[in-house]
Formats: C-alpha cells, structure tokens, sequence
C-alpha cells in the first residue's frame, strides 16, 4: 500500500509539473505571437464607424480631415494619428524620414489647426537640428490649416531660446542663452525692430 501510494504521489507530481510547463509553453507562444502582430495599418473606431485612432506606415497614413474635408498632408509620416467625434483630426504622433530630415512631432489640435507641437528634428546633409515646444494661438478666421504662433521654446543648433510673437507672429520678447553659454534679453517693436537689449 506504502508503495502504490508513494507511486501515486511521484506521477501525480510529474503530471502537476508537466501541466505546470505545457501551461508556460502555451502562454508564451500566445503573448509571442500577440507581441508580434504585423500589420501596414490599424483603425481603431467608435460605433458609429468612424475613425478615432489611426497608427499607420508612410504609405497609409490618412490624410488630414478638417471639418468633414479631406486635404494633402505635406509630409506622409508613419505614425499615429488622434480624431474626434466627427472623423477630424485632433492630433497625434508623426516619424518622418525623407532625403533631407528626420522630424519627429507630437501635435495636439485646435478644430482646424495645430494648437501645440513638440518637435525634434536633425538634417541628413548639414549639422542643423532643433527640438522643442511650439504653442500657437487659434486662428479665428476659420480657414483650415491656418493657426498663429505665439511662444517657441527651442534649442537650435546649440542657442536655446524662449520667443514670445504678438498676435501677427512679431517676436516681441526674446530669451536666449547661445551655444557659448552668453545670455541675452531683446525686446522688440511691432515692426520687428530691436527696442531694448541688454
């Protein structure tokens, strides 16, 4: 009786283990395979049918929708991009590669124009790169893609800089620290032209 129970046990433990490991197999095969879900572009919409999320490659990035409308997009970016209620663009993350740039974006919208953005961008062919936060002011004459930039905090080839514009995009204050670590103030009027500097 000692014997057959301490047999029972012994294939008991190895059926536990067995299933324990045949368990782990499948389970990392299932979340290998879900890690590795390859597609050129995924839509993800809300009941009604319309797009609220689009992650895509250059090839099928949508191109932007402004009030119902469809426009050219300047650039086609892989990346993924936000809409609202209506199918327009609010937003979302661009990745573009081309002969002359890398620019990376992150852009959150107004109804019919970029609102914020932040950037980073290097040249292929020169030593030029900037990264920053650009903040604009909504246009209120409606025209889609028309928005106006009031504050960019940047850093550009080594002079990083604080810019405030008025309302026709004049910068009017100016902080700025350059690549030599000297720090300047300018302030301008509305024609552009230095008023003050120290």
């Amino acid at each position: 009786m000692q014997t057959i129970s301490k047999t029972l046990k012994i294939f008991l433990i190895a059926l536990i283990l067995s299933n324990i490991v045949l368990m782990a197999c499948a389970t990392y095969f299932y979340l290998n395979n879900k890690q590795n879900l390859n597609a050129e572009r995924i839509d993800i919409k809300d009941r009604s049918g319309k797009n609220r999320i689009v992650i895509a490659n250059t090839d099928n990035i949508p191109q932007p929708i402004i009030n119902g409308k469809t426009y050219k997009r300047a650039y086609s970016p892989a990346g993924l991009i936000f809409f609202d209620k209506n199918g327009d663009e609010r937003g979302g993350f661009a990745i573009t590669d081309n002969e002359e740039t890398n620019l990376n974006a992150l852009a959150f919208d107004y109804q019919n124009a970029d609102a914020i953005g932040i950037l980073a961008q290097d040249n292929k062919h020169d030593n030029y790169f900037r990264a920053g936060l650009l903040i604009n002011d909504k246009d209120l004459s409606g025209k889609p893609g028309h928005n106006i930039n009031r504050i960019n905090l940047l850093t550009e080839n080594g002079n990083a800089s604080l810019v405030m514009k008025d309302n026709n995009e004049v910068p009017r204050i100016v902080l700025k620290v350059d690549s030599l670590g000297n720090p300047s103030i300018e302030m301008y009027d509305h024609n552009g032209k230095v008023k003050w500097k120290q």
